[in-house]
């Protein structure tokens, strides 16, 4: 009897933490985000036990693993306070293309969305790849033979390292 009566309290306590944070809906994996433009933050669920705090809620901007997440910039505010259930949100334009999520800094734990698409026309992407670097010829040729074979030797070595963990 006691076995039930504490799963039933852990259950109602799960209930109850479960409807203080809310469930992100928009944006979405797939979702594409220009800066400067106006685009809006949808959700479910409602924070009203955060109390008064519930009707200014910010909204960030976030990128990074799940496990480590790391602030960028604020893009708006929402009220989760009732029936509302939409905000808008901008992101800046100091931000690079790439890609993000949204964090709803609610209590008792923050709301995420999936990570999406940010599109700034005016920067470069936030994880680019660097430039390959071009093998310097020395005069008479000599050296695009030399770095070509060398590079061809480094290539045959790491297809030989990897065939042996395929095989």
């Amino acid at each position: 009897m006691k076995l039930i009566a504490s799963l039933a309290a852990v259950a109602s306590m799960v209930a109850v933490t479960s409807a203080q944070t809310l469930q992100i809906n928009n944006p979405t994996e797939g979702t594409v985000w220009n800066t400067g433009e106006k685009n809006f933050v949808g959700w479910s669920n409602n924070c009203a036990s955060m109390g008064n705090a519930s009707r200014a809620v910010k909204i960030e901007l976030v990128e990074g693993p799940a496990n480590t997440v790391r602030y960028v910039a604020d893009v708006g505010v929402l009220d989760c306070s009732g029936s509302m259930t939409r905000a808008d949100a901008t992101v800046p334009d100091t931000v690079k293309t790439g890609k993000y999520s949204i964090r709803v800094l609610t209590l008792p734990e923050n709301s995420y969305s999936p990570a999406f698409q940010v599109n700034n026309a005016k920067s470069q992407p936030s994880a680019s790849v660097p430039p390959t670097p071009s093998p310097s010829t020395p005069a008479g040729g000599a050296g695009n033979h030399l770095a070509t074979s060398g590079s061809l030797a480094v290539l045959l070595g790491c297809a030989a390292a990897v065939l042996q963990y395929v095989v």
